[in-house]
């Protein structure tokens, strides 16, 4: 047998060939570049022409939002959707207050300084002894102002001629309607004063001349009732008098406040010692206790001056 030659040698300064590396086309490499150097649409173009790349591997990166804006259609968290539906709810409240608000300044500025709600028409109720003529007459200054304008301090002075108002309410008829409701002074006794019979109201003004179908006390008194004091003690005993007993009352002797008496209508004339203005409201209970026990027809005197120990004595006086 032949034994085997010695190996080959390798020639010095010759590296032996590698395996084939992975072949990337030069097609490849100049589409990355024109994608890299490319602006925004071109792509698009170059596709439209034909002229495309194979398609690498690296992925366009997402579009991020700009930070401190939200987008349309940006997805909030539940915590930041809370937060802008709060804002818009307190900016739409906001709004709507201040438009009502404005709203309303200029509806009132609107009555008060236009003819839209000015006074055209003039009501009077409640004249009965006072002519009604005079008194729309007294009042036509009222007319043109507007309904939120109208003074009652200028009503008063415009009434104050009449002595037999006692009082008025003003009541406002939108658009153009006033109406003043007057209550006159009501009469609650007879004085003569120079043979004359007059009626007089609580504070001493004179109502009116005594018809044929007043039948009011009639009280005893020398001269003008008002600054009398005998006059303002028996107007003290008629208030306090029940108003169902204060028909029967004939007369009211007023010697002094501390001596007033009085008579009641009939042919038996009982008479009630009253005394001073102290204790009314007992006295009048406990008289109205006495009176609903006795007849009409009995001769007595009710002696009410000390309500704790009332007297009734009979017999003729």
């Amino acid at each position: 047998m032949k034994r085997p030659g010695p190996a080959p040698k390798r020639p010095v300064g010759k590296a032996l060939p590698k395996a084939p590396a992975s072949v990337t086309p030069i097609s490849a490499k100049r589409s990355e570049k024109l994608v890299s150097n490319s602006k925004p649409g071109k792509s698009a173009k170059v596709a439209k022409k034909g002229k495309t790349s194979r398609p690498t591997s690296r992925a366009k990166a997402p579009r991020q939002a700009k930070p401190g804006k939200v987008g349309l259609f940006t997805k909030l968290s539940p915590e930041a959707k809370r937060f802008v539906a709060s804002t818009r709810r307190r900016r739409i409240t906001a709004l709507i207050v201040s438009s009502s608000f404005g709203l309303l300044i200029a509806l009132i500025l609107a009555t008060m300084f236009t003819p839209l709600l000015a006074v055209e028409k003039l009501e009077v109720t409640g004249t009965h002894r006072i002519q009604h003529k005079t008194v729309l007459k007294a009042l036509q200054g009222q007319i043109g102002v507007p309904l939120p304008m109208v003074n009652t301090g200028a009503i008063a002075a415009a009434l104050a001629p009449f002595a037999l108002v006692d009082s008025f309410a003003v009541v406002s008829l939108p658009p153009h309607t006033l109406r003043i409701a007057i209550t006159e002074r009501q009469p609650i006794c007879i004085v003569t004063v120079a043979g004359v019979d007059y009626l007089y109201d609580p504070a001493g003004i004179r109502v009116g001349a005594v018809g044929q179908q007043d039948n009011y006390p009639r009280i005893a008194i020398v001269g003008d009732p008002k600054g009398s004091a005998e006059f303002s003690a028996a107007i003290d005993v008629l208030l306090a008098l029940p108003s169902g007993l204060l028909g029967q009352v004939a007369t009211v002797d007023a010697k002094s406040k501390d001596d007033v008496s009085m008579r009641l209508r009939g042919n038996a004339g009982q008479r009630i010692v009253w005394g001073d203005g102290s204790q009314s409201v007992l006295k009048s209970k406990v008289l109205a206790a006495l009176i609903k026990n006795q007849k009409k027809t009995d001769y007595v005197t009710f002696d009410v001056s000390s309500p704790t120990a009332p007297v009734v004595r009979y017999g003729n006086f």
